[in-house]
């Protein structure tokens, strides 16, 4: 009689951390831009100037993005998943070297600089672990984060003669803090996540920030609005490249959305 006893002890104190398992998802439209500064210059014996994204390679207009987000929460450990994804093209002139594209002609600058046409995708998809401490309506989780990044750039010149194209498939590692309000039919969740790195001849910084806020009409339904911003800073060589860069993306959303 002893084991089932111990058994049923057993099944008790873990059961309760079972019936507080939650689950909810959302689904959204964001508007989503970059902006800030890019430099790259091929080999390491040249120095990347940083030129605005917007003026010189042509991006930086609001695009539609989908967003989708999703949460487990067990009780105590809570898994998170938030992702979009947005295309940009368009027109700018450079006024220093991109990779292959050159400013001068023997040594002499291009007047006006280079007309270049540029096209953009980015995916990023956020994948966190934290513990929950709950205060009352109040919950804080520290935890750990990744965010992967899929960016394709492609910058041609005006004439077609030479093309750059950068692209970066990574994940990224952050310390993380998510805080909570729920007052019932109204919540309110923050999350920021940051690393700052130096590896061999690169350093980095990453800080991002996501941020919403929901109505609850209903025990299952909810509409959000909300933010998302990624700020990426990169100094240093890679792959036998240069490059200095200061790039935000960042923008808007809204949604609604389902909890279990």
């Amino acid at each position: 009689m002893r084991l089932p006893l111990f058994a049923a002890l057993l099944a008790t104190s873990i059961l309760p951390s079972c019936y507080q398992l939650a689950l909810s998802g959302n689904v959204g439209y964001a508007q989503m831009a970059v902006s800030g500064d890019i430099g790259y210059v091929n080999g390491t014996n040249s120095v990347a100037v940083r030129q605005d994204v917007e003026s010189a390679i042509g991006l930086g207009d609001d695009r539609g993005a989908p967003y989708v987000r999703a949460a487990l929460d067990t009780g105590v450990p809570v898994l998170s998943v938030s992702a979009f994804q947005f295309s940009e093209s368009g027109n700018g002139v450079l006024q220093a070297d991109f990779g292959d594209i050159g400013t001068s002609i023997g040594g002499i600058s291009i007047p006006g600089g280079v007309p270049v046409s540029s096209e953009l995708d980015f995916t990023n998809v956020k994948g966190a672990y934290a513990f929950q401490i709950s205060l009352g309506p109040v919950a804080i989780s520290p935890g750990i984060a990744v965010d992967w990044f899929d960016i394709d750039l492609t910058v041609r010149d005006g004439l077609g003669i030479q093309t750059e194209n950068v692209q970066l498939q990574a994940p990224v590692p952050l310390g993380f803090l998510r805080g909570e309000v729920d007052l019932g039919i109204v919540s309110a969740l923050l999350e920021l996540g940051y690393m700052e790195y130096g590896i061999d001849d690169v350093d980095g910084k990453l800080l991002d920030i996501e941020a919403l806020l929901q109505v609850h009409p209903t025990a299952m339904l909810s509409l959000f609005a909300g933010y998302r911003s990624l700020n990426l800073q990169v100094d240093g060589e890679i792959d036998g490249d240069t490059i200095d860069t200061d790039l935000t993306v960042s923008g808007f959303m809204i949604g609604g959305g389902l909890r279990f």
